[in-house]
């Protein structure tokens, strides 16, 4: 089944020829082959299977590749830009990720921080997707301050579908809090909330590990060892 998955996305990827494995009827080109000369995207690159990352860092160093199920070489010129939710150096410690891919594309890495770390984005952010989806509504200021005080695990995929649930619920002029989510009701003064120990933890832990070079060195200034910053990193998803 995990080989079938494989040679699934290495057709998506590269193509394939007639007969190379149980469904492929006729040739296909694959996306690279499709986008030469241009850009190809790569969304969560750090799910990609290990067979299929060693293909990738051969078409990355040397533009080359072959259609699964034919052992004539192509070559494309194709830029490649890879995203991740995942933390990618952690995965090559841990064996799951190659180091020699990750270094391959890892030459600009751009950072970009959780919704719930840019609370400024988020009126941009609600008022676009108002505008994506053909909403006149205004937002009361109470839903306003709701929406930049939630946690946002989901991002700005999150925010999107809470501003089309709202959008669907609202016949008036203005989008209320009635309209949002039930986890947002107890939200209404969020900024006289006060934080937990908890909370108070994972915001000094992010601020930390914005500033540090390295993970190594995040731990030294919190004062912990690697191991006890990992299970924090992973308790707070960060």
């Amino acid at each position: 089944m995990h080989r079938a998955r494989e040679t699934l996305l290495e057709s998506e990827l590269f193509g394939h020829v007639k007969g190379a494995f149980t469904g492929a009827v006729r040739d296909r080109e694959g996306r690279f082959e499709a986008a030469d000369g241009g850009t190809m995207f790569l969304d969560e690159i750090g799910e990609i299977p290990s067979p299929t990352q060693v293909k990738l860092l051969r078409f990355l160093q040397h533009k080359e590749f072959e259609r699964v199920g034919e052992t004539t070489t192509s070559k494309v010129d194709v830029r490649v830009i890879a995203a991740t939710n995942r933390d990618l150096q952690a995965a090559v410690n841990a064996g799951a990720f190659r180091e020699d891919l990750f270094y391959r594309l890892n030459a600009v890495r751009i950072k970009l921080p959780p919704l719930r770390e840019r609370q400024e984005d988020i009126p941009l952010l609600a008022q676009h997707f108002l505008n994506k989806l053909g909403g006149t509504q205004d937002v009361a200021p109470q839903v306003m301050s709701a929406l930049q005080a939630y946690t946002w695990k989901g991002n700005v995929r999150e925010l999107e579908n809470v501003i089309e649930r709202a959008l669907i619920l609202s016949h008036g002029e203005t989008i209320q809090m009635y309209h949002l989510p039930e986890e947002f009701q107890t939200l209404t003064e969020p900024a006289q909330r006060p934080m937990s120990l908890e909370e108070i933890e994972q915001q000094h832990i992010i601020k930390v590990l914005r500033v540090a070079k390295d993970l190594d060195e995040a731990a030294m200034l919190l004062g912990i060892d690697p191991a006890t910053l990992w299970r924090k990193r992973k308790k707070y998803s960060l």
